[in-house]
């Protein structure tokens, strides 16, 4: 089966940058306006996670047997990881419990708020984004979208075992409805489910136009073409980034979806690029990087809550977020070139722990969900 290296090496671009919009700190880089709101890159996951996922099972038989190895393999690409994420920030309250009983101060009391003990078993199984009367940014604040994302698996799954004929209609309804209820603000479930449908939907239709169109793509041999039309599609994701405008996710998500089928032919010059051994690394590390990141950021806060402490001198700065109620603390060392080194630092630091948990965690759950599913297979095939 195709293994598309560019757009897991895109995924891997787009997770960094996710990272530096979560950072914090004040006089760094990541305080670009495009970073400021690489958040919707998070609806890039999305659209490719639909086209990788039909891709991989919406040409194929999809009887119950195929459901449950889907279901198996998914579940065990997801949970390990994001189980032991949750028992890190469970310890991470444990560790500011400690901390505050020692004189420390942080923005919310140890298990209090998004961490109260309450949101612990729908993070567990990922319903926290799901549930109204649960906090989606609860313990690890990027699994929402992990939450989400399992989920729609399974919804996929289901309509490829049940309506694999009207297959396509079934998509295009969910991505119309979706994209619909996020443009008049339908608030009857939670916004990220919107969000996240639409998109992943929409990333389902995309790889089924992009088998449409593939044949004649391979024919054409114009390179200097894909080369404008590669550079072309960055710079339309910069300017939309970079430029509040209405409805910016909507267009954002769309957009995505046009930058996901020109990648997946992988034949312009940045494709190229994106095929070095470098970018590839990222792509693997991609879903360690970003359940992991939250993580290291909050180390990296809180070690500068204990050194401006210890030393009596201020290193944190806690500031309101623009209209919004919300009071975020960031890191400040008074100098822009500290501020990029630390940035630096934060982000070698999540390097390292990605590709930790990457061959230790998720490789092992990856295996662990193929032993399982061809043993199911193996036992339906002797009864």
């Amino acid at each position: 089966m195709k293994r598309f290296v560019v757009l897991d090496s895109f995924r891997g671009v787009c997770a960094v940058a996710v990272v530096l919009f979560h950072t914090q700190i004040l006089l760094s880089f990541s305080e670009l306006g495009f970073f400021r709101h690489a958040d919707l890159f998070v609806e890039f996951f999305f659209v490719l996670s639909g086209f990788v996922m039909f891709h991989a099972y919406g040409t194929r038989e999809f009887g119950p047997q195929t459901l449950k190895r889907f279901v198996i393999s998914r579940t065990f690409r997801l949970y390990p990881l994001h189980l032991l994420m949750l028992v890190v920030f469970i310890g991470l309250e444990f560790g500011k419990l400690f901390a505050e009983h020692h004189g420390f101060s942080f923005n919310d009391p140890a298990f209090s708020g998004k961490t109260a003990p309450s949101e612990i078993l729908p993070n567990a199984l990922l319903l926290q984004s799901w549930i109204s009367s649960f906090n989606s940014l609860s313990f690890n604040t990027p699994a929402w979208s992990i939450s989400i994302e399992y989920y729609l698996y399974m919804l996929l799954g289901l309509v490829l075992l049940w309506a694999p004929r009207y297959c396509g209609q079934v998509l295009a309804l969910a991505t119309l409805v979706s994209f619909a209820a996020l443009y008049v603000e339908l608030d009857v479930i939670k916004p990220f489910i919107w969000r996240g449908a639409s998109c992943f939907f929409a990333g389902a239709l995309t790889y089924q136009l992009y088998r449409r169109l593939e044949p004649a793509i391979s024919r054409m041999d114009d390179q200097p073409f894909f080369n404008v039309l590669e550079v072309l599609c960055l710079l339309l994701v910069y300017r939309t980034l970079t430029h509040e405008t209405p409805y910016q996710g909507i267009l954002a998500s769309l957009l995505f979806c046009v930058v996901v089928l020109v990648f997946a032919n992988e034949r312009g010059v940045v494709s190229q690029l994106l095929q070095r051994r470098g970018f590839a690394r990222l792509g693997e590390l991609s879903f360690s990087i970003y359940l992991t990141h939250a993580a290291v950021i909050f180390a990296f806060t809180s070690a500068a809550v204990v050194l401006s402490k210890l030393t009596g001198t201020d290193y944190t700065v806690i500031l309101q977020q623009p209209d919004s109620d919300q009071i975020m603390r960031y890191i400040s060392s008074g100098s822009q070139l500290i501020d990029d080194l630390l940035t630096l630092l934060e982000l070698a630091m999540v390097l390292a722990v990605s590709t930790f948990t990457y061959h230790y965690v998720e490789l092992k759950g990856i295996e662990v969900g193929r032993r399982l599913a061809r043993s199911e297979s193996l036992r339906l095939s002797q009864v």
